[in-house]
């Protein structure tokens, strides 16, 4: 058996003779036994009533050809050429400006951070000698002997 919840989400598919047989006829059944779905139903027959009384406009006949002239773009034949910018050409020039700008500055921090990390060496010796005498393990000291 079904209960009003499942009934009621199938009503629109009953009205429109969409389900199965053996469905429709549980949910007539239903339907029958039930005052609140057959409310149900019959607010679905006079809203199907009431859309059937709308009068539909008619589509004109060269919609098709509309929308794929507009979707092709120009028909001369010639092809639009998208560069690698082609992107900011929308833009305001306000936003191309801030963006170039917000480019060149992160290259320039980019290059000063790397140019003062290969300036520097990654280990020097006091610091190696400060750990060996921080550990005072052999270990620690053969290890370091090794890297010198």
């Amino acid at each position: 058996m079904l209960d009003c919840r499942e009934v009621v989400a199938k009503l629109g598919r009953f009205l429109d003779a969409e389900l199965p047989p053996q469905d429709s006829h549980l949910i007539e059944a239903h339907v029958h036994d039930c005052p609140g779905c057959q409310r149900e139903l019959q607010a679905l027959q006079s809203l199907s009533g009431f859309l059937e009384a709308v009068a539909v406009p008619a589509v004109p006949a060269d919609i098709l050809n509309e929308v794929m002239l507009r979707v092709r773009g120009p028909q001369n034949g010639s092809r639009r050429d998208w560069g690698i910018l082609e992107f900011w050409r929308p833009w305001p020039p306000a936003m191309r400006l801030s963006a170039a700008g917000v480019a060149a500055t992160a290259c320039v921090v980019g290059l000063m951070l790397a140019s003062a990390a290969s300036g520097q060496p990654t280990q020097t010796q006091s610091d190696l000698a400060w750990v060996e005498l921080a550990s005072g393990s052999g270990i620690v000291s053969a290890y370091l002997e090794t890297a010198r």
